[in-house]
Protein backbone atom coordinates (compact mmCIF):
# COMPACT_ATOMS: atom_id res chain seq x y z
CA UNK A 1 0.00 0.00 0.00
CA UNK A 2 1.28 3.33 -0.96
CA UNK A 3 -0.06 5.87 0.77
CA UNK A 4 1.29 8.80 -1.45
CA UNK A 5 -1.52 7.19 -3.93
CA UNK A 6 -4.30 8.54 -1.62
CA UNK A 7 -5.87 11.01 -3.70
CA UNK A 8 -8.90 13.21 -2.65
CA UNK A 9 -12.16 12.01 -5.10
CA UNK A 10 -11.20 8.52 -4.84
CA UNK A 11 -13.65 6.05 -4.23
CA UNK A 12 -13.71 4.92 -0.74
CA UNK A 13 -15.33 1.34 -0.02
CA UNK A 14 -16.03 -0.89 3.61
CA UNK A 15 -13.90 -4.39 3.57
CA UNK A 16 -16.99 -6.27 3.37
CA UNK A 17 -17.70 -4.30 -0.73
CA UNK A 18 -19.85 -1.17 0.40
CA UNK A 19 -19.47 2.19 -1.07
CA UNK A 20 -18.97 4.59 1.59
CA UNK A 21 -18.45 7.61 -0.12
CA UNK A 22 -15.85 9.67 -1.51
CA UNK A 23 -12.21 10.79 0.33
CA UNK A 24 -12.43 14.67 0.79
CA UNK A 25 -9.99 15.84 2.64
CA UNK A 26 -6.53 15.31 4.63
CA UNK A 27 -6.00 15.65 8.49
CA UNK A 28 -2.39 16.22 9.34
CA UNK A 29 -0.72 17.46 12.57
CA UNK A 30 -0.52 21.52 12.42
CA UNK A 31 3.18 21.43 11.22
CA UNK A 32 2.08 19.42 8.34
CA UNK A 33 4.57 16.81 9.19
CA UNK A 34 2.39 13.66 9.31
CA UNK A 35 -0.95 12.81 8.41
CA UNK A 36 -3.36 11.87 11.04
CA UNK A 37 -6.55 10.99 9.25
CA UNK A 38 -8.74 10.93 6.24
CA UNK A 39 -12.25 12.24 5.66
CA UNK A 40 -15.32 10.41 3.80
CA UNK A 41 -17.26 12.41 1.70
CA UNK A 42 -20.78 10.28 2.48
CA UNK A 43 -23.16 12.13 0.64
CA UNK A 44 -26.25 13.08 1.57
CA UNK A 45 -28.32 9.69 0.55
CA UNK A 46 -25.54 7.67 2.76
CA UNK A 47 -26.03 10.06 5.54
CA UNK A 48 -29.12 9.19 6.39
CA UNK A 49 -30.04 13.39 6.76
CA UNK A 50 -33.55 14.36 5.86
CA UNK A 51 -33.91 16.24 2.81
CA UNK A 52 -36.89 18.08 3.84
CA UNK A 53 -35.14 18.72 7.01
CA UNK A 54 -32.02 20.29 5.22
CA UNK A 55 -30.22 17.53 5.08
CA UNK A 56 -29.26 18.77 1.33
CA UNK A 57 -27.18 21.95 3.21
CA UNK A 58 -25.01 19.80 5.54
CA UNK A 59 -22.03 18.50 5.82
CA UNK A 60 -21.76 14.52 5.31
CA UNK A 61 -18.37 14.30 6.16
CA UNK A 62 -17.04 11.69 8.42
CA UNK A 63 -13.31 11.05 9.67
CA UNK A 64 -11.85 7.70 10.33
CA UNK A 65 -7.64 7.36 11.65
CA UNK A 66 -5.26 6.40 8.85
CA UNK A 67 -5.04 3.17 10.67
CA UNK A 68 -7.92 1.98 9.52
CA UNK A 69 -6.91 2.59 5.33
CA UNK A 70 -6.25 -1.02 3.96
CA UNK A 71 -5.68 -0.60 0.55
CA UNK A 72 -5.22 2.44 -1.72
CA UNK A 73 -4.91 3.32 -5.53
CA UNK A 74 -5.54 6.65 -6.61
CA UNK A 75 -8.80 5.92 -7.54
CA UNK A 76 -10.44 3.77 -4.86
CA UNK A 77 -9.43 3.75 -1.08
CA UNK A 78 -10.49 0.46 1.28
CA UNK A 79 -10.73 0.65 4.87
CA UNK A 80 -10.30 -1.92 7.64
CA UNK A 81 -14.42 -1.72 8.46
CA UNK A 82 -16.99 -3.02 7.49
CA UNK A 83 -19.79 -0.62 5.88
CA UNK A 84 -21.80 -1.20 9.74
CA UNK A 85 -18.75 0.14 11.94
CA UNK A 86 -18.05 2.30 9.67
CA UNK A 87 -21.66 3.73 10.34
CA UNK A 88 -20.72 3.49 14.34
CA UNK A 89 -17.54 4.42 14.75
CA UNK A 90 -16.48 7.00 12.44
CA UNK A 91 -17.15 10.44 13.59
CA UNK A 92 -19.20 13.74 11.58
CA UNK A 93 -16.52 15.79 10.88
CA UNK A 94 -18.45 18.75 10.81
CA UNK A 95 -21.61 19.10 13.32
CA UNK A 96 -23.93 21.70 12.39
CA UNK A 97 -26.41 23.09 14.87
CA UNK A 98 -28.89 25.54 15.38
CA UNK A 99 -28.79 28.44 17.91
CA UNK A 100 -32.22 30.93 18.17
CA UNK A 101 -31.58 34.55 16.96
CA UNK A 102 -32.29 36.45 20.28
CA UNK A 103 -34.86 38.56 20.28
CA UNK A 104 -33.28 41.61 22.08
CA UNK A 105 -36.17 44.12 22.91
CA UNK A 106 -39.54 41.67 23.13
CA UNK A 107 -42.47 43.16 21.67
CA UNK A 108 -40.71 46.61 20.20
CA UNK A 109 -39.44 47.13 16.76
CA UNK A 110 -35.73 46.81 16.69
CA UNK A 111 -32.69 46.02 14.90
CA UNK A 112 -32.64 42.00 15.91
CA UNK A 113 -35.95 41.93 14.57
CA UNK A 114 -35.04 42.63 11.14
CA UNK A 115 -31.97 40.02 11.25
CA UNK A 116 -34.71 37.15 12.53
CA UNK A 117 -36.98 38.61 9.89
CA UNK A 118 -34.33 38.01 7.17
CA UNK A 119 -33.69 34.53 8.32
CA UNK A 120 -37.07 33.43 8.42
CA UNK A 121 -37.39 33.96 4.40
CA UNK A 122 -38.63 30.57 2.10
CA UNK A 123 -35.76 28.00 2.04
CA UNK A 124 -34.24 29.03 5.55
CA UNK A 125 -34.21 27.33 8.70
CA UNK A 126 -36.28 30.05 10.62
CA UNK A 127 -34.80 32.80 13.08
CA UNK A 128 -31.64 30.95 13.88
CA UNK A 129 -27.99 31.37 13.68
CA UNK A 130 -26.43 28.40 12.17
CA UNK A 131 -23.18 27.10 14.42
CA UNK A 132 -20.36 24.74 13.51
CA UNK A 133 -17.88 22.06 15.08
CA UNK A 134 -14.88 20.29 13.84
CA UNK A 135 -13.90 17.02 14.96
CA UNK A 136 -10.42 17.84 15.03
CA UNK A 137 -7.37 18.39 17.12
CA UNK A 138 -6.29 22.46 17.73
CA UNK A 139 -3.04 20.75 16.74
CA UNK A 140 -4.14 19.52 13.41
CA UNK A 141 -4.71 20.78 10.15
CA UNK A 142 -7.10 19.79 7.12
CA UNK A 143 -6.15 20.25 3.51
CA UNK A 144 -9.44 19.46 1.05
CA UNK A 145 -8.91 18.23 -2.93
CA UNK A 146 -8.72 21.69 -4.85
CA UNK A 147 -7.32 23.92 -2.18
CA UNK A 148 -5.46 26.66 -3.80
CA UNK A 149 -2.15 27.08 -3.47
CA UNK A 150 -0.95 30.73 -3.02
CA UNK A 151 2.57 32.42 -3.19
CA UNK A 152 3.15 35.25 -0.27
CA UNK A 153 5.00 37.03 -2.55
CA UNK A 154 4.33 38.29 -5.02
CA UNK A 155 0.74 37.25 -4.00
CA UNK A 156 0.04 34.51 -7.10
CA UNK A 157 -1.89 31.51 -7.35
CA UNK A 158 0.35 28.50 -8.68
CA UNK A 159 -2.15 25.97 -8.79
CA UNK A 160 -4.14 23.43 -6.40
CA UNK A 161 -4.13 20.75 -3.89
CA UNK A 162 -3.51 17.02 -5.71
CA UNK A 163 -2.22 15.09 -3.14
CA UNK A 164 0.29 14.55 -0.59
CA UNK A 165 3.50 12.17 -0.61
CA UNK A 166 3.61 10.43 2.21
CA UNK A 167 6.47 8.36 3.85
CA UNK A 168 5.49 4.27 3.71
CA UNK A 169 5.15 3.18 7.34
CA UNK A 170 5.46 6.59 9.24
CA UNK A 171 2.77 8.20 7.95
CA UNK A 172 5.03 11.54 7.69
CA UNK A 173 4.69 13.82 5.20
CA UNK A 174 6.98 14.68 2.24
CA UNK A 175 5.46 17.16 0.39
CA UNK A 176 2.38 18.51 -1.32
CA UNK A 177 1.59 17.24 -4.37
CA UNK A 178 0.32 20.85 -6.21
CA UNK A 179 -1.78 20.33 -9.53
CA UNK A 180 -0.44 23.19 -12.08
CA UNK A 181 -1.45 24.77 -15.14
CA UNK A 182 -5.19 23.51 -17.01
CA UNK A 183 -4.84 22.51 -21.00
CA UNK A 184 -1.35 21.03 -20.06
CA UNK A 185 -1.84 20.66 -16.31
CA UNK A 186 0.93 18.55 -14.23
CA UNK A 187 1.46 17.78 -10.69
CA UNK A 188 4.63 19.07 -9.21
CA UNK A 189 5.83 17.62 -5.53
CA UNK A 190 6.29 21.21 -3.19
CA UNK A 191 8.43 20.06 -0.11
CA UNK A 192 6.70 21.28 3.10
CA UNK A 193 9.76 24.24 3.69
CA UNK A 194 7.97 26.43 1.49
CA UNK A 195 4.92 26.36 3.50
CA UNK A 196 4.11 29.24 5.27
CA UNK A 197 0.48 28.14 6.35
CA UNK A 198 -2.76 26.58 6.11
CA UNK A 199 -5.89 28.75 6.80
CA UNK A 200 -9.57 28.36 5.69
CA UNK A 201 -8.11 25.41 3.13
CA UNK A 202 -5.77 27.68 1.31
CA UNK A 203 -2.16 26.93 1.00
CA UNK A 204 0.10 29.88 1.41
CA UNK A 205 3.86 29.65 0.25
CA UNK A 206 7.04 31.01 0.56
CA UNK A 207 8.49 30.64 -2.76
CA UNK A 208 11.39 32.44 -5.30
CA UNK A 209 10.92 32.18 -8.72
CA UNK A 210 13.47 29.40 -9.38
CA UNK A 211 12.50 27.36 -7.11
CA UNK A 212 8.85 27.34 -8.34
CA UNK A 213 10.68 26.11 -11.30
CA UNK A 214 12.59 23.26 -10.29
CA UNK A 215 10.10 21.61 -8.44
CA UNK A 216 10.21 18.05 -9.53
CA UNK A 217 7.09 16.72 -11.23
CA UNK A 218 5.28 14.12 -9.85
CA UNK A 219 4.75 10.80 -11.17
CA UNK A 220 3.18 8.21 -9.38
CA UNK A 221 5.25 4.71 -8.47
CA UNK A 222 4.24 2.03 -10.13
Amino acid sequence: MKLEDLRPGASVSSRDGHKLGTLSRFVLTKDLTALTHVVVDTGLLRSGESLLGGGWALSHDRVVPLGVVDDVSPAAVTLTMTAEEFRDLSVDYIQEYFEPIPDEKKGWPDPSDLRRLAASIPGEPGPYFMLQTVAKSPDDVDIKRGSPVWRMKPHQKIGEVDGLVVEEGTGKVQAIIVRRGHVFAKDVELPLRFVAEVVADIVRVHISDDALKQLREHHPQA
